[in-house]
């Protein structure tokens, strides 16, 4: 092979290298917003639940099925009582499974530790059948954890 064939097939060589970071690049940037929609999705359920289970607080356990929740994430009973107008953060309680993936203090805020999957329950009861004077609804939140099991 001459020099001049060489050089072509070094330059070809340099396009195809170019093309095919520019190409990888586009793929993970298309990963990464696939992701995003699913925390926001999976964020918007999370908080839909809620509602849900204020709607009808009969008594009965509301669930929100395979929601993905973000790692160094936290959700606090204020940010769920801001999504409905009529209910304190005092009178929303958040509890969990024992899983490492997440720490709750104080009933108040979770932290999530890890990428996880888990369902959601929600419980609302009218606060005057529980004796609460402050609430006109009690609503109780478990990650990962079914509420029948805390009956």
């Amino acid at each position: 092979m001459n020099r001049q064939g060489q050089e072509g097939a070094s330059f070809r060589l340099l396009i195809e290298a170019v093309l095919i970071v520019f190409i990888l690049v586009i793929i993970l940037g298309v990963v990464s917003q696939i992701d995003e929609w699913r925390w926001r999705i999976s964020e918007r359920r999370l908080f839909e639940g809620f509602n849900k289970a204020l709607n009808s607080p009969d008594g009965s356990i509301i669930f929100e099925k395979e929601i993905v929740l973000r790692a160094n994430s936290s959700y606090s009973n204020r940010a769920f009582a801001s999504t409905v107008a009529g209910i304190d953060s005092e009178c929303i309680e958040i509890h969990s499974s024992d899983s490492s993936a997440f720490i709750v203090t104080d009933a108040s805020v979770i932290e999530i530790t890890t990428v996880i999957q888990t369902n959601v329950y929600y419980k609302c009861l009218p606060g005057i059948a529980l004796g609460e004077d402050q609430c006109p609804d009690y609503c109780l939140i478990s990650f990962g954890k079914d509420l029948k099991e805390e009956d």
